[in-house]
């Protein structure tokens, strides 16, 4: 059986322009302007109209930030755009954040991994478990809709980063 590897951070819905130098899939040098569609601390999904092969390494410079990094591809994204093809990519340096977007990890030593999550409000903290719902939550909201038990006022809470210690 198959685990399911954990994820290490949230996946942030966001496109950002980038330019890709690579290798197509006929091994011809190629540079095009392209979008990411989805963007973490360790890969990014991105929209191409080149055609990739899987493990090849490309380069990505987002023009946000004027940052790059070498990224591996890891697969073809099933799309229904007849235009563009969608890809997996996961950076080679995950420490290097080309994005210029805070994004919080999602790991914990606990064995129900849980979050910390901020009250617009008063500032308040509360660990919630991570689950489906609040995922979902913070890629379509940036954060989770909830009522504070310490000042009873309701609003979006922020995920914090993560922190070992």
């Amino acid at each position: 059986m198959m685990e399911t590897p954990i994820r290490r951070s949230c996946r942030v819905a966001m496109s950002l322009p980038i330019r890709v130098f690579g290798v197509d899939f006929r091994g011809i040098d190629f540079t095009e302007e392209a979008l990411t569609v989805i963007v973490n601390l360790h890969g990014a999904k991105i929209r191409l109209s080149h055609q990739l092969m899987p493990d090849a390494e490309i380069r990505l410079v987002s023009h946000a930030t004027g940052r790059d990094a070498v990224f591996r591809v890891v697969s073809k994204v099933p799309s229904t755009e007849l235009k563009f093809t969608h890809w997996g990519v996961e950076s080679l340096d995950p420490d290097r954040n080309i994005w210029g977007v805070d994004i919080p990890l999602l790991v914990s030593d606990e064995p129900e991994k849980h979050a910390e999550v901020q009250c617009p409000n008063c500032f308040g903290l509360e660990s919630v478990p991570v689950d489906r719902d609040l995922l979902v939550s913070l890629q379509e909201k940036g954060g989770m809709e909830r009522t504070c038990k310490a000042c009873s006022q309701p609003g979006l809470w922020k995920l914090m980063p993560y922190d070992p210690a």
